[in-house]
């Protein structure tokens, strides 16, 4: 078990301290955080594209809306199979940095079989449960309209930043995981939901740069989508090609995806340490 104390990341930044810290570990980390993050994603792509739920993708509604019901089944599978997925992989990430930046010596494979033996299944009640308080919050937020709706989405999302943190290091169960969250984060709640707010601006704007950079070739017909006369039949090829995206494809969107994905849990660890301080 951690003590918060006594971890060298324990320590009150401010956000240009933040960005600093995050760039820092990113850096010293980057190969085998890139990794682990390309392996896992990889894996996810690799089952969404060559497995049949892709005719879930490919599958023309407009012309057979009645064919929607049938199609729920592989929806269903693909939303458990990427939320078990991912949260393993955002699990594992937070479990490497927060170990390897108090105990650089730790086995990465010990590291591996401790994060999903001690915490695979609380961590995956922990997600189940702030994706539900999430989605009642938008929903809630709906009746104020839109503005009411981002309004809960940006509360809730700050609040659970430092929950992965949270049930690492202080071994709680996913209830009192969630409610420390709350009350960590209301410790200062305006700072603390700029930071975040700031952060997930700049992450999705690389994010958005790098997925253009990777999609290039396609932009032509990005364009030719956008126009009213050719959208119909783009969307059509677009389906079309989808189930003979080449291997390349798959490995180049998995790295580019890779590359900030360990920015966010290393950002939420210091929201963390940042919070435990005060």
């Amino acid at each position: 078990m951690i003590n918060p104390n006594e971890h060298p990341l324990f320590e009150e930044r401010d956000l240009e301290g933040l960005f600093r810290k995050t760039w820092e570990i990113y850096k010293k980390h980057f190969g085998w955080l890139f990794l682990y993050s390309f392996l896992g994603i990889l894996v996810l792509q690799s089952f969404l594209f060559t497995s049949r739920l892709r005719e879930f993708m490919t599958f023309d509604y407009l012309n057979n809306p009645e064919k929607i019901t049938e199609q729920m089944g592989s929806l269903f599978i693909l939303m458990v199979v990427f939320f078990i997925g991912y949260s393993i992989l955002y699990l594992f990430l937070h479990y490497y940095i927060l170990y390897q930046e108090w105990k650089p010596e730790n086995n990465h494979f010990i590291l591996i079989k401790e994060s999903i033996k001690k915490f695979a299944l609380p961590y995956l009640g922990t997600m189940f449960l702030a994706f539900m308080i999430l989605m009642t919050g938008m929903m809630l937020g709906i009746m104020l309209f839109v503005i009411g709706m981002f309004a809960a989405m940006i509360y809730l999302a700050t609040v659970f930043t430092p929950t992965s943190a949270l049930l690492i290091i202080e071994e709680v169960n996913p209830l009192e995981a969630i409610t420390g969250s709350f009350k960590l984060v209301h410790k200062d709640l305006w700072k603390t939901l700029g930071y975040i707010v700031v952060f997930y601006i700049l992450y999705f704007v690389i994010g958005i740069i790098l997925s253009s950079i990777t999609l290039a070739p396609f932009a032509g017909n990005f364009f030719q989508f956008l126009n009213p006369e050719t959208s119909t039949e783009m969307a059509k090829t677009s389906r079309s090609l989808l189930p003979d995206i080449s291997p390349a494809y798959i490995l180049i969107s998995s790295a580019t995806s890779a590359v900030i994905t360990p920015l966010a849990p290393i950002f939420s660890i210091l929201i963390y340490f940042n919070l435990k301080y005060k």
